[in-house]
């Protein structure tokens, strides 16, 4: 889910990477998606929902906050290795692009017409592989109300979510 929620980013992610100073192919916004997903994902699964709870708080994320400096560590390597740059430019990249990330669904959801905490929530359990809060899982029903077979959301309305929620 994660993954398809990130390349909704994917825009301005390429805005932001054709405006910076670090030289990467046509390929970089995806790469940094994929692996910002994959990351995520694997914190949450260890128990780390922090960086997710963050992204999806409905505030304003720092550049300087915690959560993107342990964030940027682990993704600015796998960067480095996958876009085959070096690790200063890598780091220079996770440290502009994470913000600018977490911002940009922090806005959308602070937009939704959703409480922030119901939507943080339901994607934190989601992603865990469970339901939304209150047994109902809010980016379900913004979804189209169907569950995935394994209990997650159900992907197919994915474009609903971009029309509603992300406006």
């Amino acid at each position: 889910m994660l993954d398809q929620l990130l390349k909704m980013a994917d825009g301005p992610l390429r805005d932001l990477l054709a405006n910076s100073n670090t030289a990467v192919g046509p390929g970089a916004a995806s790469t940094i998606e994929e692996t910002l997903s994959s990351l995520l994902q694997e914190k949450v699964k260890s128990g780390d929902a922090q960086a997710v709870k963050e992204m999806f708080s409905g505030q304003d994320t720092d550049p300087q906050s915690p959560v993107v400096n342990n964030l940027a560590g682990d993704l600015s390597g796998k960067l480095s290795e996958k876009l085959g740059i070096d690790s200063g430019q890598a780091m220079a990249l996770a440290m502009t692009a994470l913000p600018m990330i977490m911002n940009f669904f922090n806005k959308r959801v602070n937009d939704a017409p959703q409480d922030n905490g119901d939507i943080m929530d339901s994607v934190v359990k989601s992603l865990q592989g469970g339901t939304g809060a209150g047994g109902m899982d809010i980016l379900g029903s913004m979804l189209g109300g169907g569950k995935g077979k394994d209990g997650g959301i159900d992907l197919g309305g994915l474009m609903d979510l971009g029309k509603g929620l992300f406006k």
